[in-house]
């Protein structure tokens, strides 16, 4: 009798254990997003490299992070406090607070608008509003045109707002995402640049988004629309690029299943199971939108945009 009870509570402590894992397991593969994998991106950040070495006159802003998404934030002062707002390349506008800033930063109200999508559809409601002072990388700015939003508008977790590249016209800048910094200077680096450690890309020009990163790489060896963005948390490919018969989705989005080749210039790497969305915008191009890469992809590189002087060039830095 003592025996059959101990083999019962063996089988009975196996039971749990399995019932436990399976949960386990469960949670682990919950989402598909859970599946997304990028391969060879680890290579491209470069070692023993001092940006500022090819900057002649320079300041340097510190970045914060203080988000779930990883998406650099910079401090932006207002006429009575200070707040750190998201710095969004896909910000083709002037500054934006939400909900989060309504009761904390002074503004007039002018009236209601909307806030619009890439291709240029009604995204939401939101007030049209005048901000009588405000400083971004040591410059004032006073009775600025601007947007209160709702934060979730944009996001599925509160943020204070966004500041985009507008406010870097005729500048160059680095974003470094590993040291948190934002180097920011008037004269060009693009000139200074060995070509050997850097990937430099042109840049479109569309008059929808006239501050947008958008440039012409490959996918799967076909030309396509690039777009980087650092508001976004998760890269996406267009998904008109594939058949419905290879697109699952769930509550965490919609995702192809298979592999994907992503290069321009000499970078080089694929993702596994990538997200994909609709990617129409208000541009006007011979080749297809093809990937809107977020922050999620874009902390692996090191990138410099130079906007003086008319010009319109990244530059990925890279080991030789």
């Amino acid at each position: 009798m003592m025996q059959i009870k101990i083999i019962t509570k063996s089988y009975n402590y196996v039971f749990i254990l399995i019932f436990f894992f399976s949960l386990y397991s469960i949670a682990e593969a919950q989402y598909l997003r859970d599946k997304t994998n990028y391969i060879n991106l680890d290579n491209y950040y470069p070692t023993d490299f001092e940006i500022t070495e090819h900057y002649n006159n320079y300041k340097t802003y510190s970045l914060t992070y203080n988000n779930i998404f990883g998406i650099p934030e910079v401090e932006v002062k207002f006429k009575n406090n200070s707040s750190p707002l998201h710095f969004d390349f896909g910000n083709s506008k002037n500054i934006i607070i939400t909900s989060e800033l309504q009761n904390l930063v002074e503004y007039n109200f002018i009236d209601t608008s909307f806030t619009y999508h890439p291709d240029g559809s009604i995204r939401d409601k939101v007030l049209e509003i005048i901000i009588p002072y405000f400083n971004v990388f040591d410059k004032d700015y006073y009775n600025e045109e601007s947007a209160l939003v709702d934060w979730n508008t944009f996001s599925t977790n509160p943020f204070n707002g966004l500041i985009g590249l507008k406010y870097l016209t005729d500048k160059s800048f680095t974003l470094d995402n590993e040291s948190k910094q934002l180097i920011i200077s008037s004269e060009s680096i693009a000139e200074k640049i060995d070509s050997n450690k850097a990937v430099i890309i042109d840049l479109l020009n569309f008059a929808y988004h006239p501050y947008g990163i958008h440039f012409v790489g490959e996918i799967n060896n076909k030309k396509r629309i690039f777009y980087f963005d650092t508001g976004k948390s998760h890269t996406a490919l267009n998904r008109d690029l594939f058949p419905n018969e290879k697109i699952l989705t769930d509550k965490s989005g919609s995702f192809y299943d298979g592999k994907v080749n992503i290069s321009f210039g000499k970078i080089n790497f694929d993702i596994e199971y990538p997200r994909v969305k609709s990617l129409k915008r208000n541009i006007e191009n011979n080749y297809e939108m093809g990937i809107e890469i977020g922050i999620d992809i874009l902390k692996y590189f090191l990138i410099s945009v130079d906007r003086t002087n008319n010009k319109n060039t990244m530059i990925i830095h890279i080991d030789e």
